[in-house]
C-alpha cells in the first residue's frame, strides 16, 4: 500500500464568513453560553472534545469526544517523534490533531454528526476582524459555542504566552471584543483565579493568531450513520500508512509501526537516562515515554470498531479488525502492568529492565498496525 503524507497546510480554502441569521438582531454588548459541555483535562483529543460539545449545544444526543476521533484520524494514529532519542522533547499526548491542521478533518467530523460546518481561515480572520467577531458572536447569542483550532494569546500560571495554544477549544461567550473560551489547560495551569464559574477564560487578540474557526451549519440531507461508520473505518489505511512528516510548528512526527518503532528505540537509548537526578528522569519520562503512553490510553479504537462489529453485523471489516485492536489494547494494559500504573517511577524508568521489557511490547503493537493493514489488502 502506497504511503500518504500528511497535509501540513489547510487542505481546503476558508468558505464565506457565516451570516447573522436572518431576522436576528446587532450583537449584544455581551454573552454567553452556560450549561455546555466543558472540555476536560483528562480527555487530551481537545479538537474532537470540542466539536462534540459543540454537538451537544446542537441537539446531538452524540455525547462520545471518541466519535469523533475516528472521523478526524485521532482515534486510529499512533504517534511518536520521527527521530529516535525525542531530540527535540517533542509532546505527542494530544493526538493527531493537535499537531497537523487539517480543517477538513473537522468538517468530516462535523458531517458525522449529521451537520455542515463553516470554516474560517486565520488568513480571513484578519481580512475581515469585524465579520469575523461578528460571526462568532451571532453562534454564542444562538446558543451554540465556536469550535476554535488553536486560541492566541494564551498564558499559563508560569508566564509563558502562546500564540497560538495548538488546543481545540470552544468560545462560548464575550464581552464587547473579549472572547470567553473554555479551552485546556485549565484551571491548574492558567493564572489562579483566570478561570470563571462557567468555565471560560477571558481572551483579548485571540483570534489573531487563532489557526481556525469552524461554525455549525445546516443539518445535512442523506445522512446514513452507517456510511459514517464504514467510511471511519475505511480510513484507517491512511493514517497508519502516513510517511513521517512535519505539523504547524515544523516538528517532524512518524505515525503507526514508524511511531511504535522509534519509541521502542528510544527506550533503549541508555544515554537518555545515565546521569540524570530524580527531578530530571521525571521530567526526561513524560516525553520520551508518559506522553505517547497517554495518547495510546486515550485512543481506545477497539470500543470503535467493537461497537461498529455489534452494531452492523454485515460490515466484515469491521469483525476482522476487532481482534488486531483488542492486541494493541493488550499491549497498552501490559505496559501498564509493567509500570505498576499509568506513572512509572524516576529509579523504575531508569532500569534497563523496565525500558527493555517496554520496548518489546512497542514492537508487537508495531508489528500488529502491520497486521491491522493487512487486514485490508
Amino acid at each position: 500500500m502506497p504511503e500518504r503524507r500528511l497535509a501540513t497546510a489547510p487542505s481546503i480554502g476558508s468558505d464565506a464568513a457565516p451570516e447573522r441569521p436572518a431576522g436576528g438582531g446587532p450583537p449584544r454588548a455581551s454573552n454567553r453560553v452556560r450549561g455546555y459541555r466543558r472540555i476536560g483535562a483528562h480527555e487530551n483529543f481537545f479538537l474532537c472534545s470540542a466539536i462534540c460539545s459543540a454537538g451537544k449545544a446542537l441537539g446531538s444526543d452524540i455525547d462520545d469526544l471518541l466519535f469523533y476521533a475516528a472521523h478526524t484520524g485521532d482515534l486510529f494514529t499512533p504517534l511518536y517523534a520521527a527521530e529516535a532519542g525525542n531530540p527535540d522533547n517533542l509532546p505527542c499526548d494530544s493526538g493527531l490533531t493537535n499537531y497537523f491542521f487539517d480543517p477538513l478533518a473537522v468538517k468530516k467530523a462535523f458531517a458525522a454528526m449529521g451537520r455542515g460546518c463553516v470554516y474560517l481561515s486565520n488568513a480571513k480572520i484578519r481580512e475581515d476582524f469585524r465579520a469575523a467577531m461578528d460571526a462568532v458572536k451571532a453562534s454564542v447569542d444562538r446558543g451554540v459555542p465556536v469550535v476554535a483550532w488553536g486560541m492566541g494569546n494564551v498564558i499559563t500560571r508560569s508566564g509563558t504566552r502562546h500564540d497560538p495554544m495548538g488546543e481545540g477549544c470552544l468560545i462560548g461567550g464575550y464581552e464587547g471584543d473579549t472572547l470567553l473560551v473554555n479551552l485546556y489547560p485549565g484551571p491548574e495551569r492558567l493564572p489562579e483565579g483566570s478561570v470563571d464559574a462557567d468555565g471560560y477564560s477571558a481572551i483579548e487578540g485571540g483570534l489573531d493568531t487563532a489557526l481556525g474557526l469552524f461554525f455549525a451549519g445546516e443539518r445535512l440531507a442523506g445522512h446514513d450513520p452507517r456510511a459514517v461508520c464504514q467510511e471511519a473505518i475505511r480510513s484507517i489505511p491512511l493514517f497508519l500508512s502516513l510517511a513521517p512528516a512535519r505539523g504547524y510548528e515544523g516538528r517532524a512526527y512518524a505515525f503507526g509501526q514508524r511511531a511504535f518503532e522509534a519509541w521502542a528505540q528510544t527506550l533503549l537509548d541508555d544515554r537518555l537516562v545515565e546521569g540524570r537526578n530524580e527531578a530530571q528522569l521525571r521530567e526526561a519520562w513524560w516525553n520520551l515515554h508518559g506522553s505517547p503512553y497517554c495518547c495510546v490510553c486515550t485512543a481506545a479504537a477497539w470500543d470503535f470498531v467493537g461497537k461498529a462489529a455489534e452494531t452492523y453485523s454485515d460490515m466484515d471489516i469491521a469483525r476482522r479488525l476487532l481482534p488486531l485492536y483488542g492486541k494493541l489494547r493488550e499491549g497498552k494494559d501490559e505496559l501498564w502492568a509493567l509500570a505498576g500504573g499509568f506513572w512509572v517511577p524516576a529509579d523504575v524508568f531508569a532500569t534497563r529492565g523496565f525500558r527493555a521489557g517496554a520496548a518489546e511490547i512497542l514492537r508487537r503493537m508495531g508489528g500488529v498496525c502491520a497486521e491491522i493493514l493487512r487486514a485490508f489488502a
